[in-house]
């Protein structure tokens, strides 16, 4: 038979005396559970995934594109078409500015920031620019303005200064703008070149000084208002020394009140030898002499009407006279 294993506080009744071996007891073990019906996870998880895969999708095409869109077509549009357009698409609308064009009529859109097809995001703003139409400007009225400051007031206008011509003119004094082309008063196209005519003062007859002293024709010059001007140089003529040999405008030419004329000094005739002609025939006298740089004269008188010899000459060969001066021949 086995031991009986008593408690502890005797329950089991009162020790023999006798040991015992004790075993411990082991617990009963737990109720089985009662399992309930299994979940289908198949279906559900499909579902959740499909819807992932959506959101996810959706996330990316918003970036990347559901948020932006792009400038539409906005040109040649009046700005209430364009405010329009914009509000269509979503986007707001930026600076207005202004400006003139040759092409664009008045009050259309000549451009746009982001320009035109340009992709952009929702809501953001576009910016244009709407035509005034060609630019016009009334042209000044600029006779008797310095050349300096015409220039001055025709930029200020938005017009450019073009070529500068020069003219007479008894009212303008010199350096002075006489007229325009195009005229005063007339409308044209911003940025246009415009012509300017200056004065160089009243026209002057030059006066013929040549064969003058030098003093005596800066005297006569200066009277006519005009300048002088002495070349450095001076040139053999016919001219005495000291006299004027020839000047620059010409006698009897148009200056300006004001020009200069140059003179240039003599320094005496260039004195050349005289071939001897005598008791050449006319024509080989006369070409000896003219080579030599002298004209000729020819003394016939009644004996040498019908003669062809040369008898005389008024300088004899060998000694010089001025280049230029006229030798007479005697013909018998």
């Amino acid at each position: 038979p086995l031991p009986v294993n008593e408690d502890e506080d005797g329950a089991g009744g009162p020790s023999d005396g006798v040991q015992h071996t004790s075993r411990l007891a082991s617990p009963p073990p737990d109720p089985p559970r009662r399992r309930g019906p299994r979940m289908r996870r198949g279906p559900l998880a499909v579902v959740v995934a499909v819807l992932l895969v959506l959101g996810l999708g959706t996330g990316i095409w918003y970036i990347n594109s559901g948020q932006f869109t792009k400038v539409p077509a906005l040109l040649s549009k009046t700005e209430a078409q364009a405010r329009d357009r914009l509000d269509e698409a979503g986007l707001d609308v930026g600076k207005v500015s202004h400006a003139h064009s040759d092409t664009v009529d008045r009050g259309q859109i000549i451009s746009t920031e982001p320009g035109v097809g340009d992709r952009i995001r929702k809501n953001d703003s576009v910016s244009f620019t709407v035509s005034d139409g060609p630019d016009r400007v009334k042209l000044p009225d600029l006779e008797g303005y310095r050349l300096d400051r015409a220039r001055t007031l025709l930029k200020d206008e938005g017009l450019e200064p073009g070529m500068v011509t020069k003219a007479f003119s008894e009212e303008v004094p010199t350096g002075f703008v006489v007229s325009t082309k195009p005229a005063a008063g007339t409308t044209v196209r911003g940025g246009s070149a415009v012509a300017l005519v200056v004065s160089k003062g009243r026209p002057v007859d030059v006066p013929d000084v040549t064969g003058d002293d030098l003093d005596e024709a800066r005297t006569e010059l200066s009277e006519a208002g005009l300048k002088v001007k002495v070349a450095e140089k001076r040139v053999n003529s016919e001219h005495d020394s000291g006299q004027v040999a020839r000047q620059t405008p010409e006698p009897g030419s148009e200056a300006a009140e004001g020009d200069t004329v140059t003179l240039t000094v003599s320094k005496g005739p260039e004195m050349v030898e005289v071939p001897d002609v005598v008791g050449d025939s006319v024509d080989d006298a006369k070409q000896k002499l003219e080579d030599a740089g002298f004209g000729v004269k020819e003394d016939r008188g009644l004996l040498g009407l019908f003669g062809d010899t040369v008898k005389e000459q008024s300088v004899e060969g060998g000694d010089t006279a001025p280049k230029g001066s006229s030798i007479k021949i005697t013909i018998r």
